[in-house]
């Protein structure tokens, strides 16, 4: 009798705590499993100097940053794509990146050269693959550096 009473007790608790909400926000608050999105890029040198300077043929100094939250990392390995003198690589992203861009430099003979703009682009909730390409420019800025700007040219999501 006494086992029959708990039992019912332990229902009617149950029943209540469905019927008020607080089982359901116990389950939904558990974390869900996080998901890491890999960056397929190109990046290319707009400008490149064909008069025998090669090292304006591809970027250098490139990096993959992202905000949401905010995070960079150099390349490690790319592969060289000699018809459009650019690099492609793959990069895992952060958990929970928001925004994907590239940093790059594409002029080597010059006193100062820095990095510009990076073409960030927006990464859609639930995305695991971003494929992109980014065009890099660089030219003077008067009175000082060169700096290197890169606008995304496309982007696929999958």
């Amino acid at each position: 009798m006494f086992a029959v009473r708990s039992a019912r007790r332990v229902l009617a608790l149950g029943s209540a705590l469905v019927a008020t909400g607080v089982l359901s926000v116990v389950a939904v608050s558990s974390p869900a499993a996080a998901t890491t999105a890999v960056l397929n890029a190109t990046v290319d040198c707009y400008n490149v100097d064909y008069s025998g300077d090669t090292r304006d043929w591809y970027p250098s100094g490139l990096r993959v940053v992202t905000s949401s939250p905010s995070w960079s990392t150099t390349v490690g390995s790319v592969t060289a794509v000699p018809a459009t003198h650019s690099f492609q690589f793959s990069q895992a992203l952060p958990n929970d990146a928001g925004y994907v861009g590239v940093s790059a430099v594409c002029s080597g003979g010059h006193q100062y050269d820095l990095p510009g703009s990076t073409g960030l682009t927006s990464i859609p909730a639930g995305t695991n693959v971003v494929t992109a390409s980014w065009g890099c420019s660089t030219g003077p800025v008067y009175p000082g550096p060169w700096v290197t700007n890169c606008s995304l040219q496309s982007v696929s999501y999958s």
